[in-house]
C-alpha cells in the first residue's frame, strides 16, 4: 500500500459503511507499537483480575443498597436521577447486575489503568488498524478483532446474536458504524435491529450502549427487562457509567475487599469528600497537599459521578501539578463542597509514558514527534482483543485530529 494512498484507504473504508461522509479523523503511525512479550502478555491474563474488581464492585453496591448505607450510596448513586435511584436499583433483578461484558481500558502507561469503560468508543478505530497493518506486513498473523467479537459475544449468548446498537449517544461515529459493518460481514455475521432485513424488535438479544441513560430512555427497556427478554452489554445500572468505583480499590471504606494485585493493574485513585486525602504517603490535609511543589503534586483531579454532561470525553479532568498552590487549595474546596450536594470528584495518579513517534501526515510527509501516550486494552467476556496506541503533544489524548494511532503487538 503506497503512504500518500492510505488515508484515502482509510475514508473509504469508514464512508462506505453506511454512505457517510466523515471519513477517518485522525493520523496514523508508520509502524506497530512494538511491547515487550511480558507486557503483552499482561493483556491477556490480567482479565481475571478485572473481572474480579469488577465483581467486587457490584458487592459493594448490593450490600450498600440493603443495608441502606448512606456514605456509600451518595457515593456511588450520587447524581443519579431519582427516578432511577435508590428504589430501581433495589427492585432491579438479580439477572441483570452481572459484570460489563465488552469493555476498553484507558492507560497512561501500558498495564496501569486510569479508566475503564464499557463498551467505549475506538473499536472502529482498532479494528481499522488491524486492517491496515494486516495489509502492511506479510508475517502479521494476530486475530481480526471483530471475528474474535463476534465468536465471544455468539458464546456468550449460546446463540447467534442479534443486537441492538443505541449509536446514538456515542462519541465516536464513523468508528461505531465501521465496526458494526464489519461484524456484519464476518466469517459468522452478526444481526443488527433496524439494519438488517426481516430482524423485529422481539428478536434482540443483545443491547449495546454507550451510556446506560440511553438504554433507561430506550423505547423497549421497560419490556425487555419485565420479560428479561435481552442481555446488555453496559449492564442498566449506574454503577459501571462513572468513574466512582476507580477509587475503591484504595478507599480506607473499601480497601479490604480488593488484593494487592488488583491494586497494581489500576493508576491510584483517592475519593475528594472531605479536608483529609488519603494519599500513597498516608492522610494529608488538601491544606498541606496544595503546599507541595508542583512536581509532588502530580495527580488529576478528574469529575468521578452519574452525570453524563461532565463524564465523558475528557470533560471535568483539572491537572493540579499545572496550578498555583492557591488555586490548587480553592479547587479541592470547591470539589468538597460539590460532594456535599451529590457532585463527586477524585484525585488519580498521573502517570505520564512520552514516546518518539513516528507518523504519516494526510500529504504523505512522514514526520516524527515527543508525544504523550495512551493505551487502550480492548476485551470480551473471555479474552483479550487487541491494544490501540493513542499519542499526542498535549495531556488529553481521545480522538482528536491531531491523534496518532497504532495496534500494539508484541517483539518477536
Amino acid at each position: 500500500m503506497i503512504k500518500i494512498k492510505i488515508y484515502e484507504w482509510a475514508d473509504q473504508n469508514y464512508n462506505n459503511s453506511f454512505t457517510a461522509d466523515t471519513g477517518f479523523t485522525q493520523k496514523f503511525r508508520t509502524g506497530l507499537t512494538l511491547l515487550s512479550k511480558n507486557n503483552y502478555e499482561n493483556y491477556y491474563t490480567r482479565l481475571k483480575l478485572i473481572h474480579t474488581f469488577q465483581n467486587k464492585c457490584i458487592e459493594i453496591f448490593r450490600r450498600a443498597l440493603k443495608d441502606d448505607d448512606q456514605l456509600m450510596l451518595n457515593w456511588l448513586l450520587n447524581e443519579t436521577p431519582v427516578s432511577f435511584g435508590k428504589n430501581y436499583h433495589k427492585e432491579l433483578e438479580d439477572i441483570f447486575y452481572k459484570r460489563p461484558v465488552f469493555f476498553r481500558t484507558d492507560e497512561l502507561d501500558y498495564g496501569k489503568i486510569c479508566e475503564i469503560q464499557c463498551p467505549g468508543s475506538l473499536w472502529g478505530e482498532l479494528q481499522l488498524c488491524y486492517e491496515f497493518a494486516k495489509g502492511q506486513y506479510t508475517e502479521f498473523d494476530m486475530q481480526s478483532p471483530v471475528e474474535n467479537f463476534n465468536m465471544q459475544l455468539t458464546k456468550y449468548l449460546g446463540d447467534q446474536p442479534v443486537l441492538h446498537y443505541l449509536i446514538d449517544n456515542a462519541s465516536g461515529q464513523p468508528g461505531v458504524r465501521y465496526f458494526i459493518s464489519k461484524s456484519r460481514k464476518c466469517t459468522s455475521p452478526i444481526k443488527y435491529y433496524g439494519i438488517d432485513k426481516n430482524i423485529n424488535s422481539e428478536d434482540v438479544n443483545f443491547v449495546r450502549s454507550h451510556s446506560v441513560y440511553g438504554e433507561w430512555a430506550e423505547n423497549y427497556f421497560k419490556e425487555r427487562i419485565t420479560k428479561k427478554s435481552v442481555q446488555y452489554d453496559l449492564p442498566p445500572y449506574i454503577l459501571f457509567d462513572q468513574k466512582a468505583t476507580l477509587c475503591l480499590p484504595f478507599w480506607s471504606k473499601t480497601k479490604s475487599y480488593f488484593s494487592d494485585e488488583i491494586r497494581n493493574i489500576f493508576a491510584y485513585t483517592t475519593p475528594i469528600y472531605d479536608d483529609t486525602l488519603e494519599l500513597p504517603e498516608g492522610k494529608c490535609s488538601i491544606d498541606d497537599f496544595s503546599e507541595w511543589p508542583r512536581s509532588e503534586r502530580n495527580y488529576y483531579l478528574k469529575y468521578a459521578g452519574a452525570d453524563v454532561s461532565l463524564n465523558w470525553g475528557s470533560r471535568a479532568v483539572y491537572r493540579l501539578s499545572n496550578l498555583s498552590k492557591e488555586k490548587c487549595k480553592n479547587i479541592l474546596y470547591e470539589k468538597i463542597e460539590e460532594a456535599k450536594r451529590g457532585r463527586i470528584w477524585i484525585l488519580q495518579e498521573n502517570i505520564i509514558r512520552d514516546e518518539d513517534v513516528e507518523y504519516i501526515e494526510r500529504n504523505g510527509d512522514i514526520k516524527k514527534d515527543k508525544m504523550r501516550g495512551k493505551y487502550s486494552g480492548f476485551y470480551g467476556p473471555y479474552d483479550f482483543l487487541g491494544l490501540l496506541t493513542m499519542y499526542r503533544k498535549f495531556n488529553k489524548v481521545h480522538g482528536q485530529e491531531d491523534t496518532v494511532i497504532a495496534l500494539g503487538i508484541p517483539e518477536k
